[in-house]
């Protein structure tokens, strides 16, 4: 029995230390709950198991499960064997750090000066524990303000360190940037700079340039120097620091788990909001400083959904035979690149870690290299976007690129770089909340039967004035406008805001709403062969999945992380949709358009409006028209917490996993009622549910539109950098050209009345966005359909055309 129990523990370690701690904290449990039945609650396996779980919570965020298990912990350990003793000065040590990572520094005082001194005594004043000890105390008191007390210990600390280990130890560089940062809190602040210079500059000879440490005090660095107004200095060091901030994700985020990605991305943004922040404080120097502030938004904008679709289609390629052996050394070489880069130059490879590090990275780029030559998408997705590249791109069209980041109170900023007739500025709109409000205001009034067109342009002005207006002076005469929204301007038809002539946008400018700015230099795949696929009014009531003999068995094929992650904890079992008679009527009607034009169309309604239909497709399909409810889940409160457990100052290699914005949002297909309590359970890929997650994984490479009539398919949560994280990013990562979508549900007529009107544009050979755009205009002009609520519903992402 205690060999099980010690199995399950080693392998729970294991798990915890490659960051999969969804899947460690099953097999602690199970771990602990057998060994307070086999071995009794006393005994030292049991109470070692109590603390690592306690550990665990305390990795994941979830800092009230952890401070319980602490408390317990040293409570047992008091009990059996005694106050001083190492175990429980050890469980103390923890708790202490809990709190300190918790901001609550008043709590953790008496547990540290506690186990210093106590250490002191046992271990002497040397030992590795103790110095820690005391290093943490100089730390606490400088949380508490009390600079006083935390500058002896601190300096003490530094001092034993540096004569123990040399300077040249992690400990030591510890040590050195929490005296730098005191120095400047305490006003010292040119002291504090060249301590920090100091420590920056061995840190990355020591521990290399990804180290946690390393980013810590370069950030902390250019912090002080903001605050002494050197901002040349401080903006070379963050532009550095996001330079290696993208080497980091480009390493670490391939071989992540799909949800820790968002995690990282997550806990490094306010590296980004702080590099934003300063760019703007300097704005006046002008085009330099918006090249810069448009290269942040090629870097991050969209970046989960670029990694995990290239990721994806690597797991495709590995398919091909031929392609098999290249996709397997990618993967082990990107696997060895991203654990050399977590862990950092050790003393032994500290001379060729460098190298180390670069020849790996070209084997990556070789290999990656061979894929490209057999996918052209693969090939657009690793292209590396220059802002200058976009900015040739726009002879004849304009671009606003919005963005939004995080000031020092934690309010969220909007900003927008406009590029026109070569010239590129800054528009600083402040705070984004307003500007909010008035889109909701604007969305509800759309939607309001009781409103007339008259309240609708009164919103519309309303919200034109502060967001439309500040744009004007820098877009010239420029009638073809680029837009690539952020965050919650992801859910605004732009085309319905009202100018003071009281006239929509739609009416004087010819609006292109982008994904991401690098869309602008992606090259068009060729045209996909295959025919025009409707998917439209899918049964959800249909028990023919969930009464199929396959349906008992789990689904092997996808990872677990993904089917549990995607299905079970997320809510899915618990939707539930009514059906759609509309949507079946549209599928009718647009197959109608199609026979007139003597085009081949594929239609499933139904029982036979299944998922499996996407994924047994002969080839991409030309087109693809879904007519179906579409839904987003919002995100789990324990695990937005988590990312609190990521405070600074804490080596912690791996964040702990994120909620996965893509397997919250998808699209409903036939069964989904009846087969909603067994998701996760049956097959994956046939089970009703289409994520954002598994879209990345379809092969729609190459075709020309997708469009998504369904109610809220528009809707993704907002994530602040990365778009809409709904469905349409995903589309066009599957290699989809154009996406169009509802950002509400329109009467079937409406809805009947726009897609056959811009089916039969499109057909005769007008490209996507100005079908749409003219399609829209007629029923603004006509008597009975000029109601925004019919017209701006449905919007088009599509790439440069």
């Amino acid at each position: 029995e205690p060999n099980i129990i010690n199995l399950q523990n080693n392998l729970a370690q294991l798990l915890e230390s490659q960051g999969l701690y969804d899947r460690a904290e099953p097999l602690f449990k199970q771990a602990f709950s057998n060994a307070q039945t086999k071995l009794g609650p006393e005994h030292p396996s049991t109470l070692a198991l109590l603390n690592n779980l306690a550990f665990l919570y305390e990795s994941q965020g979830d800092f009230e499960r952890s401070e319980l298990n602490y408390k317990t912990v040293i409570q047992l350990n008091r009990k059996v064997y005694g106050e001083s003793h190492t175990h429980t000065l050890a469980n103390l040590n923890n708790l202490g750090y809990l709190y300190l990572r918790d901001n609550r520094p008043q709590e953790a005082l008496p547990l540290f000066t506690e186990v210093s001194q106590a250490w002191e005594l046992q271990l002497g004043k040397t030992h590795q524990n103790t110095m820690k000890a005391l290093n943490n105390l100089g730390r606490v008191h400088m949380q508490l303000e009390d600079y006083k007390q935390a500058k002896p210990l601190l300096t003490e600390a530094l001092r034993r360190r540096t004569k123990v280990f040399t300077k040249r130890h992690p400990d030591t560089l510890r040590s050195m940037n929490d005296l730098g940062v005191l120095l400047g809190r305490m006003g010292k602040r040119e002291e504090a700079v060249e301590q920090l210079q100091n420590t920056l500059a061995l840190a990355e000879e020591v521990l290399g340039t990804s180290h946690p440490y390393t980013f810590e005090t370069l950030n902390n660095l250019a912090d002080l120097l903001e605050e002494l107004e050197e901002f040349g200095s401080a903006h070379a060091l963050r532009r550095e620091g996001f330079a290696r901030r993208n080497i980091f994700f480009d390493r670490v985020l391939w071989v992540a788990g799909d949800n820790t990605r968002q995690s990282y991305i997550g806990m490094h943004r306010p590296e980004q909001d702080a590099y934003l922040r300063l760019l703007l404080k300097q704005g006046e120097q002008g085009e330099d400083i918006a090249l810069e502030v448009l290269n942040v938004s090629l870097q991050r904008k969209g970046l989960l959904l670029k990694i995990t679709s290239e990721t994806q289609q690597v797991v495709q390629m590995s398919n091909d035979p031929v392609l098999k052996t290249i996709t397997t050394k990618l993967t082990e070489t990107r696997k060895e690149l991203a654990s050399l880069t977590l862990a950092g130059p050790t003393p032994e490879n500290r001379n060729v870690f460098a190298s180390k590090i670069h020849t790996f990275e070209e084997r990556v780029n070789a290999l990656q290299l061979q894929l490209g030559q057999a996918s052209q998408r693969f090939r657009e997705s690793l292209k590396p976007v220059a802002p200058e590249e976009v900015v040739e791109q726009l002879a004849n069209a304009a671009l606003v690129d919005f963005l939004v980041y995080r000031n020092e109170d934690d309010t969220l900023q909007l900003l927008a770089v406009v590029v026109s007739d070569g010239e590129l500025n800054i528009v600083n709109y402040g705070e984004l909340e307003p500007i909010r409000e008035l889109i909701e205001v604007v969305r509800e009034t759309i939607q309001d039967e009781g409103s007339e067109d008259e309240d609708v342009m009164m919103a519309a002005n309303e919200l034109w004035v502060p967001l439309w207006e500040p744009l004007n002076e820098y877009l010239g005469e420029q009638e073809s406008i680029y837009v690539a929204p952020d965050s919650v301007l992801n859910i605004l038809p732009f085309d319905v805001l009202v100018d003071d002539e009281e006239e929509y946008l739609i009416q004087k400018y010819d609006l292109r709403l982008i994904s991401s700015s690098r869309d602008l230099v992606a090259e068009q795949l060729p045209s996909a062969e295959g025919d025009i696929v409707i998917i439209a009014g899918p049964d959800y009531d249909s028990d023919e999945i969930i009464n199929s003999p396959k349906a008992k068995e789990v689904s092997r094929k996808r990872s677990s992380s993904v089917a549990q992650g995607a299905r079970m904890g997320s809510g899915l079992r618990g939707l539930r949709f009514d059906p759609l008679p509309g949507a079946e009527k549209e599928g009718e009607v647009i197959k109608k358009v199609m026979d007139e034009k003597a085009l081949t169309t594929v239609i499933y309604a139904r029982r036979d409006g299944e998922e499996q239909r996407l994924r047994t497709l002969s080839k991409p399909p030309n087109i693809l028209h879904i007519a179906t409810h579409g839904f987003f889940l919002k995100e789990e409160e324990s695990l937005a917490k988590r990312i609190k457990g990521l405070s600074r100052g804490s080596a912690n290699r791996l964040p702990p996993p994120a909620d996965n914005p893509l397997l919250r949002a998808g699209l409903a297909f036939a069964g989904l009622n009846a087969n909603a309590p067994l998701l996760g359970e049956i097959d994956t890929d046939n089970d009703g549910v289409l994520t954002a997650m598994e879209i990345l994984s379809l092969d729609l490479t190459g075709t020309q539109l997708v469009v998504l009539s369904a109610c809220e398919t528009g809707l993704g949560e907002i994530h602040e950098g990365e778009g809409v994280y709904g469905l349409r990013r995903s589309f066009q990562e599957a290699g989809v050209n154009s996406v169009i979508n509802s950002f509400w549900e329109v009467s079937d007529d409406g809805t009947q009345l726009l897609m056959s009107k811009f089916y039969d544009k499109y057909l005769s050979g007008t490209p996507p966005r100005q079908a749409l755009r003219e399609a829209r205009l007629e029923m603004v002009e006509s008597m009975r359909w000029s109601a925004p609520f019919y017209w701006s519903a449905f919007v088009m992402v599509g790439r440069s055309s």
